[in-house]
This record gives structure tokens, C-alpha cells and sequence, in this order.
């Protein structure tokens, strides 16, 4: 998916966000097949870098949630205020996300592991909205897929490390319709991410388009209590 996932939720929220694009996707192209998830984190903490704000609560659904520990590792210290696991496969110390799955995901994936990376040699995704300006690249560009669509495949197998992720509050929002992470293996996943809370939501594995304003609602409270607001004056 691309940042374009967080469009039905974007409009409801109170807080100031920001979507971000992981390499391989809309004006960040690169080549699926190369990429690997330490070039996710880095992209990731770059992004926040550049916004030049004294705090931030990082949040990721799916797959972007365990972009999440190696990104906060990476920022500095006091930066990174909260945690949100949305729906979120979060694999154990040393892990690989493919691990992780719930087991019948693991083994269709493991089992495709080399038709994924040959479907993913030479292209990258797209996803414009209409009047965005061209994307820059020699690379295919392919549009994202809802199943065993085309992806970066090298991240599934690089190793999960949550060193140095700062002490902070962490949440796994749990979709209660989810066929993904189905709501008994996320509660394996919060677990695996030394999840504080874990909050349930009425929604499928897309999160942000099945329950747009109820995931708002809880993102807004969630950045309020990571982030108070100051006193006036």
C-alpha cells in the first residue's frame, strides 16, 4: 500500500500528520525486488527528521508497523513520543516479519517466496491521485493490489530488531474483522511489540477505510496523551 491508505483518515483528524511513501512507491520509486526493510527504517526516520518538530507519534499499519522499532531506533532521543501498532505484524526480537504471520499466511507466503520477487524485479508502485505529477523512473509502474499483490519481498526476511527503541508508550489497535491478523493472532503480535495497551476496533485488516473516523478519534487521543498540549500564554 501507499500513503494514499491514510487519505480516509487524514480528513478526520485533529492532530497534524503527515502520510509518508516507503521506497517503492508514488515519487519514491525503486526497484521492489532490491529493497529491504533497513532501507524502509532509515526513509522513514528521514522523513520525520526533516519536519523539523520537537515531538511525534509514529504510526504503522500492517507491514509499516515493524518499519516502526528500527525507524525510532534511529531518531534522536525525546523525539519519538508514542507507538501505535495499527492491525500490525510485529515479529519478536531477532525475527523475520515472514515469521510473524499468522501460520497459513506464512506458509502461502514462504511457499511463493520466489514468484514474489520475480514479480517484483524491475517495478515499482504508483498510486497517483489525479493531477500529481509523473513519477521519475525507467521502472515498471504497477498500481497496488489487494492480494498477494506486487511488493518488496527482501523485507520479509531481514530480521526485526527492537534495540534501542525508546521507552514509550506502545498501542496495538486490534481489528476485530481482521482475516489477516486474525483478533487471537493480534494479541500475539501486541505481545511481540510489548504493547502497553491494546485497543479494539470494529474494522477489517483496512483499518483506515473500513472505520476512518473511529481510527481518527482514537489516533487524536493517542497524540493528545503522548503529546499534551502547552498551556496559552
Amino acid at each position: 500500500m501507499t500513503s494514499r491508505c491514510w487519505d480516509p483518515v487524514l480528513g478526520h483528524l485533529r492532530s497534524p500528520a503527515v502520510a509518508v511513501d516507503l521506497p517503492g512507491r508514488r515519487h519514491r520509486p525503486a526497484d521492489l525486488s532490491t529493497l529491504h526493510l533497513q532501507d524502509w527504517q532509515r526513509a522513514l526516520a528521514d522523513d520525520v527528521a526533516r519536519l523539523g518538530v520537537e515531538a511525534v507519534v509514529l504510526v504503522g499499519h500492517s507491514s509499516g508497523a515493524y518499519v516502526l522499532p528500527g525507524a525510532a531506533a534511529l531518531l534522536p532521543a525525546g523525539l519519538v513520543r508514542a507507538l501505535v501498532f495499527v492491525a500490525g505484524t510485529c515479529p519478536r526480537q531477532g525475527e523475520r516479519p515472514v515469521d510473524a504471520l499468522a501460520p497459513k499466511l506464512a506458509a502461502l507466503t514462504l511457499a511463493n517466496a520466489d514468484r514474489l520477487r520475480e514479480r517484483a524485479t524491475g517495478r515499482t508502485i504508483g498510486d497517483l491521485r489525479p493531477g500529481e505529477a509523473p513519477i521519475d523512473t525507467d521502472l515498471e509502474i504497477v498500481e497496488p493490489a489487494t492480494s498477494m499483490g506486487v511488493e518488496a519481498p527482501g523485507q520479509l526476511y531481514d530480521p526485526v530488531s527492537w534495540a534501542g527503541v525508546p521507552p514509550v508508550p506502545r498501542t496495538y489497535i486490534r481489528a476485530l474483522r481482521d482475516r489477516v491478523i486474525p483478533p487471537d493472532h493480534a494479541l500475539v503480535m501486541a505481545a511481540n511489540a510489548a504493547a502497553d495497551t491494546v485497543v479494539d476496533i470494529d474494522a477489517d485488516h483496512d483499518v483506515a477505510a473500513s472505520a476512518p473516523e473511529e481510527l481518527a478519534g482514537l489516533l487524536d487521543r493517542l497524540v493528545a496523551e503522548a503529546v499534551p498540549a502547552r498551556p496559552a500564554g
